[in-house]
């Protein structure tokens, strides 16, 4: 019994050593982005993305929004995304052009995203980037197995069925 618990032990030991070896050599910094063509006008779906206390509602990533004092004068936010809670920050708004939200470096991440629209009365093109930053090593191996592109992806698409279900 106890050979197989040094067994598992040793086990557990290895594979963290390989993630923190991984977290080494990977950089601290990523940038993923996809782009979306929605049936929608921009102002239509900038009404959506820059409300972003109603997100809980319908990104269900995101579990709660919490509007805070502002910050810098920017409009602040505690976002709690599946129990990773951030603070984040608008860093720049042009109404149906460009936002950019900042979770700023209080936990282990930090980076932003930014949606850009572009498009006519019936269409949006919409691109959508994370900029991120995974200071922890170990948290970074980990992320060998994770897709950074995924979380934009279930953005995307929760936004379009946001849109066609005409919620407000």
């Amino acid at each position: 019994m106890t050979r197989w618990l040094l067994i598992g032990l040793g086990v557990l030991v290895m594979v963290a050593l390989a993630l923190l070896v991984a977290g080494m050599l990977r950089p601290a910094s990523h940038e993923a982005s996809v782009s979306l063509r929605l049936a929608a006008p921009p102002d239509s779906v900038w009404r959506i993305i820059s409300d972003i206390e109603g997100q809980p509602a319908w990104v269900p990533q995101v579990r709660a929004v919490e509007r805070l004092p502002d910050n810098a004068g920017r409009p602040a936010y505690r976002e709690n995304f599946d129990g990773f809670e951030a603070l984040t920050v608008i860093t720049e708004s042009v109404p149906h052009r460009k936002l950019v939200k900042e979770i700023l470096p209080t936990g282990p991440f930090s980076g932003t995203w930014t949606w850009e629209l572009d498009g006519d009365s019936t269409h949006t093109t919409l691109a959508i980037t994370e900029r991120g930053t995974v200071g922890n090593v170990f948290l970074r191996g980990m992320m060998v197995f994770h897709d950074n592109e995924a979380s934009l992806r279930a953005y995307g698409a929760a936004l379009e069925r946001r849109l066609v279900s005409g919620e407000r």
